[in-house]
Order: C-alpha cells, then structure tokens, then sequence
C-alpha cells in the first residue's frame, strides 16, 4: 500500500472488524491511528490512541475530533447483527449515533472524508432469494424490510451517502456480505458452536442456495481502499474525477458457497468435522413448521419478552440464495480480495482452536 492516509479515527476499533482496519492501518506506517470506542479494553493494538466515548454524544465526538484532528474517519461502530435486540437499541447506534458522527465531522476542518461500513442486508427483505444483487437495488425500509438490524443500517447508508458533499466531507458505504474471520464474536462462533454441538448433521433443504461470505482481511483491505480513494478525490477538487464519493460498494470474497457447505468447513476447520454421511436433510416445509413451534415455545415460557434462538427467521435465511457482484469495487475502488474463502475459513479455524488452548491453561 502506498499510502497518501495522515491521519485515521477508526470508530468501533475494538470491535471484529474495526480491530482489522487499525492492524491494517499500522502496518503500512507512517500513519497516525486513533480509535474511538465504548469499551476500549479489548482488542488493543500497540502504537493507537484509544478514547472510550458514546457515539451518540456530539460533546464526546467533537472533543475526540479536536484531540486526534484525523484526515478520515472509518465507522464500523454497531451491534452485532442477529443479536434480537430491540428496533430501538439498533436505531440509537446506527442512526442517531451516525448521524452524530457526521454532523461532527461535517464541521471539524481536519476531517476530509468518511468511510461508512453497511451491510449488503440492506437490499435484501430475508424472505425472498437474492442472486447476484448489484448496487441499483434499492435500500429497503420496514415493512418491506424484515430485520430491524438491517433497516437501521439501511438508513444511516443514506445518510452517509446524502451527506457527501465537496466543499466539505466526502463520504461513501461499503456493503461486506457474510463477514467472519478472527475475532469474530458472532457469524463464526455461531457456526463454530453448531459445529460443536453436532447441529450442522440437520440441513434445512437441499443445500444448494449459496451465500457470498467474505473474510474480514479483505474487508479490512476494501475500507483503506476506500479511505485512499475518498482522499485523493477531496485533493483532486474536481467531482468529475469522483469514482467513489458518495457511492455505496458491495464486498464480499467473490466466491459464493454453499450456505451449508460453508458452515461444515469452518466447524471442520475448527476442529468439529461434519460426516457427510451423517447429514441429515429436512424438507424446507418441515424446517419452517419447527421454527415456528420453537419461536411459539420461546414466547410463551418468556412471557413474550424473548425469540428462539433458532427459529423461523432464521431457518428461513439458511435455506435462501443470497449472492452479490463485486465489479463496481473491482473497478472503482480497485478492490481485489487478497484472501482466498479457503485461506480465510483455514486462518478462522485456527484461531479458535488457539483461543481454546488459552481457555484449557487458564482453567488448569
């Protein structure tokens, strides 16, 4: 990477993605790096500066603003997606606390351009198949939408993008699909434990809907990307030169997987392999009929106040199609995935068998 950053406020550094952006970042040198996080005990790198603020307070964000002066901000702040938290939970993160960030950064002369990290849900309702999406479908709001995470993600991908302007922040969305990779706390350990817990012998359908995954390295990759590009746009001042500004990128591996296949590689991977010939189909009709019964179950011994952890929302997603094209990144951002899905899943899976061994030392 040859690299024209200064100076980079990572939002969300401590978390999954966020924490592959900063080591990102630090490794190609010579660029300050400071991240802004709710908890900063985790996920620390060497070298950052690190502040612990709530991005929904325009008071905190302005003084972090002042403190680090940073050339481009990256906000990966969110909860996790599929976590069942509440519409409202997902509307303060995602949308007040980015429309915070951009009313700061729209204002703090330092700040020249803003890379938002989406999500390709965005312009998918769960329901239906999804096959090779490209970035002229529209994003989708409730009711159309099905998930609250994806419909709050889905408006502050508006709002980054309307937010792009010349005179003062330029701005852009990148869209990954499937992320996992190291430290991920949610689609990883979910099909890990599965994996675990001799789950993925139960297929739901014939297995063959595929999925684009997309391991965080390249993810990492396609925001510096984007982070470069936006910058050297702002120091072009002419908008006919403009490939990434205001634009929104689908991300993903390129390399679509079986839903199903994917799951048993990285439980294998892990170290809990799936016998194929343990694989036990069930009928998509019978696999929503048991989702429905668990979700039933879920409500009434909570008294309403919780979902299955499986149920038919999700076995509905596993058994779908979702797949996106990544020609625009390729193109406009010059996005290449540098790690393959193998390589990727391979990597994973031996991270959390070191995260296991750690476990089994400390509880010696």
């Amino acid at each position: 990477m040859s690299s024209n950053l200064e100076s980079v406020l990572v939002v969300g550094g401590c978390g999954f993605l966020g924490y592959h952006i900063v080591q990102r970042l630090i490794e190609a040198g010579n660029i300050k790096v400071s991240v802004l996080d709710l908890d900063v005990s985790r996920n620390r790198i060497d070298g950052v500066s690190y502040t612990a603020d709530d991005i929904c307070s325009k008071k905190g964000m302005e003084a972090v603003l002042d403190k680090e002066r940073p050339q481009v901000i990256i906000h990966t702040a969110s909860p996790l997606a599929q976590s069942q938290l509440s519409l409202e939970t997902y509307q303060r993160v995602n949308v007040d606390g980015t429309r915070t960030i951009l009313e700061a950064a729209a204002s703090h002369p330092s700040v020249r351009a803003m890379v938002y990290t989406s999500s390709a849900s965005v312009v998918h309702d769960f329901v239906s198949d999804l096959i090779d999406a490209d970035e002229s479908l529209p994003v989708l709001r409730l009711p159309e939408q099905h998930d609250a995470y994806a419909h709050t993600k889905g408006i502050a991908d508006s709002l980054i993008r309307t937010a792009n302007k010349q005179e003062t922040l330029l701005t852009c969305c990148l869209r990954p699909s499937g992320l996992f990779g190291e430290r991920d706390s949610g689609t990883l350990v979910n099909m890990i434990e599965n994996a675990k817990n001799g789950k993925t012998r139960f297929q739901i359908g014939d297995g063959k809907n595929r999925w684009d995954f997309t391991y965080v390295g390249n993810a990492a990759d396609a925001h510096i990307l984007a982070a470069e590009t936006l910058v050297q746009e702002a120091n072009s001042k002419s908008d006919a030169h403009y490939r990434v500004a205001g634009e929104a990128f689908f991300i993903t591996n390129g390399e679509p997987r079986s839903f199903w296949q994917f799951a048993r590689e990285i439980g294998s991977a892990a170290g809990y392999p799936t016998a194929m010939e343990s694989v036990y189909t069930i009928p998509a009709p019978l696999g929503l009929l048991i989702g429905s019964l668990s979700d039933w179950m879920a409500w009434a011994f909570s008294l309403g106040q919780r979902r299955a952890k499986i149920g038919r929302f999700e076995i509905n997603l596993s058994r779908l199609t979702r797949t996106y094209r990544i020609d625009k990144a390729e193109k406009q951002l010059s996005y290449k995935p540098r790690i393959s899905l193998d390589e990727g899943i391979r990597c994973s899976g031996l991270w959390w068998q070191t995260e296991m061994e750690k476990e089994e030392k400390k509880s010696l």
